[in-house]
């Protein structure tokens, strides 16, 4: 849909609100209610894609995503299908996909990609990417330089040499995106330019990258890549650091050591226990990624909802859930539960509950 000269984010960000649900098991089934849950996600994401007067409105996607074929309506019990011509709660009791996209976004690495796929469908990835590097607290000098890179001499350099056969700020997918820009690493061609430009180049495509690997969620995928191309470390420290990230190796086995089981349910099958960072991994230094203190081991379905901030946990253990959690029973989650806190988790803890403050505000 387009209106004003820019294409309306709407239908997008309803996608992308569901998809972040079916990620942390809010939905778990092909059934959409409109809810607070959904509402909030799709705020989320409008924030950041809206332009011009776009009004944050989630019912309207809600329902007119109907025309794109794939997503249907089910009516309240004695509605007619038929006489809904609008967003009506009285009405639509849930919306639902057609069951082969339901099956397709329970993937991680389809969602990813579908993400960028959705997002570029506005046009808008290049004033998107500018937008993420001042909010990052880059100046507009920077954030020009770097976008000029990128569709520059970047673009130049992965197309004559066949890498890809697109300007890279047309790509839609960071898995595509990595396969065209890491052989660039190994030309005389780019090292030279980018000792000229004092790193600048480098630090455009890593940025880029990151961009790309947030606006499609591809954390594990993301780290794990900037790991092994790093320059500073060694090999023993980049498998040291590849085991962690992906809650294998030392890490994993450190904290099996301290907790004997989930660090909640008490739960010791070790194939249902995650090792869990309390700090994000992407927020966190190396010595903190690879810190036992900066780690929980817990089962899958509390490690995904903590892991997207969806409960918390107080400085003496206590469990906090957010609201936009509308059904933690589902996730066998209850506010009885209670997580055995040691001294050394307590400042990785606090970070955590600052990160998502929001979602826990009486």
């Amino acid at each position: 849909m387009r209106l004003q000269g820019h294409n309306k984010p709407h239908k997008v960000c309803m996608l992308l609100a569901v998809m972040d649900l079916i990620e942390c098991g809010v939905i778990y089934e092909n059934r959409i209610v409109f809810n607070d849950a959904l509402k909030q996600s799709f705020t989320l994401h409008f924030q950041r894609l809206r332009a011009g007067n776009d009004q944050d409105t989630p019912e309207n996607p809600f329902y007119h995503l109907t025309s794109e074929g794939f997503w249907h309506l089910q009516p309240v019990v004695g509605v007619d299908l038929i006489t809904i011509s609008g967003f009506s709660k009285s009405k639509i009791a849930y919306a639902y996909l057609d069951n082969g996209l339901f099956e397709l976004m329970q993937s991680s690495f389809v969602r990813s990609d579908l993400r960028l796929a959705l997002t570029q469908n506005l046009t808008r990835l290049p004033e998107l990417y500018k937008r993420w590097l001042l909010g990052l607290g880059n100046s507009e000098k920077t954030a020009k330089n770097y976008l000029g890179a990128v569709q520059g001499v970047l673009t130049d350099l992965v197309k004559s040499h066949q890498f890809a056969h697109e300007n890279l700020t047309a790509i839609g997918s960071f898995h595509e995106y990595k396969r065209a820009t890491t052989p660039l690493y190994e030309l005389s061609e780019f090292r030279e330019k980018d000792l000229r430009g004092k790193k600048m180049y480098s630090s455009a495509l890593k940025s880029y990258g990151e961009f790309l690997a947030d606006l499609g969620q591809v954390d594990v995928t993301a780290d794990v890549d900037d790991i092994l191309q790093s320059d500073s470390l060694s090999p023993t420290e980049k498998s040291i650091l590849v085991s962690a990230r992906v809650g294998q190796g030392q890490f994993r086995q450190r904290l099996f050591e301290q907790w004997d089981g989930c660090a909640v349910t008490g739960y010791k099958m070790p194939a249902i226990l995650v090792a869990s960072h309390i700090k994000p991994w992407r927020s966190a230094s190396n010595i903190e990624r690879l810190d036992p203190n900066n780690g929980l081991l817990l089962v899958a379905n509390l490690d995904k909802a903590f892991d997207r901030g969806f409960i918390t946990f107080k400085d003496d253990g206590q469990i906090l859930v957010s609201t936009l959690l509308e059904r933690p029973e589902v996730l066998g989650i209850t506010h009885q539960m209670r997580l055995t806190v040691r001294e050394q988790n307590v400042k990785y803890l606090q970070y955590h509950r600052d990160l998502y403050q929001e979602r826990f505000a009486s």
